[in-house]
């Protein structure tokens, strides 16, 4: 029943496949949930293009593709997360919102999948060469994404993994302003409380199981105030151990924000001239 909804679905865009602009349509998952879509196609020449889907911090969903400079050789993909968190998280809210972020985890990681099956099958895309762009948030889905699913190039910016660790620091920078130091071992009870209910994937094995088939290019902040330095060196780590090419830099600057728009088309300018390198983009 998955295979014909995909199927069906990419289907429905064969006969709008080789028209620019932007295309809209929802992918429906297992679990019933919708997702949006946004798919910028540059033009209408019959040349395959590539394609770079992209996934931006949690609350930019499919509008990071409004944040990047639209190239013109290369299909854009970003689509919304299954799953919305507030911005204030007090203690109490832990266990609720653990559950709706496990089940959003898995969503979103099902859509990345349903995408690339999508993409392989349009006829205006070049099914060798589709790429994955993870930011922040983002990172994480597009490592678990290329490792199990066919997409050759992979940027991570501002990535991390240690996924237990980034969880309790974050937890930690709320509370710690409010609590002090009980904000620390609040944060610590909310990290271990939460990890018993969500079922987090190991994002080190995905990472360590990516391909020599498969390209990585991981763009560091200088000076990044948002993740601790021991997630960042747990991604880098588990990446030196895959048989992907690797690439790491390092970036003036902190972690990127939604709002920095001269910053992300730098970031961006990077990246694709990697992916050129590698023979991803023309």
């Amino acid at each position: 029943m998955t295979r014909m909804v995909v199927v069906l679905i990419a289907a429905s865009l064969l006969s709008r496949a080789a028209t620019a602009g932007e295309e809209r349509f929802r992918l429906r998952l297992s679990s019933g949930t919708e997702v949006q879509v946004r798919l910028m196609r540059p033009s209408e020449s019959a040349v395959r293009l590539p394609a770079i889907v992209v996934l931006g911090g949690l609350q930019r969903g499919c509008g990071v593709v409004d944040l990047i400079p639209h190239t013109t050789n290369a299909v854009l993909v970003g689509f919304d997360y299954p799953v919305a968190l507030p911005e204030r998280v007090s203690w109490t809210d832990v266990l609720p919102i653990a559950r709706r972020l496990e089940r959003g985890i898995h969503e979103t990681i099902e859509a990345v999948a349903r995408l690339q099956a999508l993409l392989m099958r349009r006829p205006d895309v070049d099914a060798a060469r589709l790429s994955i762009v993870g930011v922040s948030f983002g990172a994480p889905f597009a490592v678990i994404g290329a490792a199990q699913e066919g997409y050759r190039g992979v940027v991570i910016i501002d990535g991390f993994g240690d996924l237990p660790y980034t969880l309790r620091h974050q937890f930690a920078r709320r509370w710690r302003a409010r609590y002090g130091v009980l904000g620390d071992a609040l944060a610590w009870l909310a990290e271990t409380a939460a990890l018993q209910l969500v079922d987090v994937p190991d994002l080190e094995a995905a990472a360590r199981s990516l391909r020599a088939t498969q390209s990585v290019y991981v763009i560091d902040a200088e000076v990044d105030e948002f993740l601790p330095e021991r997630s960042r060196r747990a991604l880098h780590e588990a990446l030196r151990r895959s048989s992907a090419e690797l690439t790491i830099e390092t970036m003036p600057g902190g972690h990127v924000r939604a709002a920095d728009e001269q910053k992300i088309s730098r970031l961006y300018a990077h990246a694709t001239d990697w992916m050129r390198r590698q023979g991803l983009l023309n």
